[in-house]
């Protein structure tokens, strides 16, 4: 879809610059400027999307988490006190 997107930036930009009526003209801006939008957006929501991390951790993990923090001496907030 990002790609699509891509390409409806560059016809956008290819349209507007090769336009001989202001109706093309304004065309090619609008489809220019959203197509950019959209395309930079969608960029970003993959790239974000490829380095997360899944929503939550299965019971393994909690508990394997758990362990690490108590074997390396560093409790949760509520154990330390004030």
């Amino acid at each position: 879809m990002r790609w699509l997107l891509l390409a409806l930036t560059i016809f956008g930009l290819l349209l507007a610059l090769s336009a001989h009526t202001p109706g093309r003209l304004g065309l090619g801006l609008a489809l220019l400027l959203l197509g950019a939008l959209a395309s930079v957006f969608a960029f970003a929501q993959a790239r974000i999307h490829g380095s997360a991390r899944d929503e939550q951790l299965s019971d393994q993990q909690i508990a394997a988490l758990r362990a690490s923090l108590k074997s390396t001496g560093r409790g949760t907030p509520s154990d330390t006190g004030s």
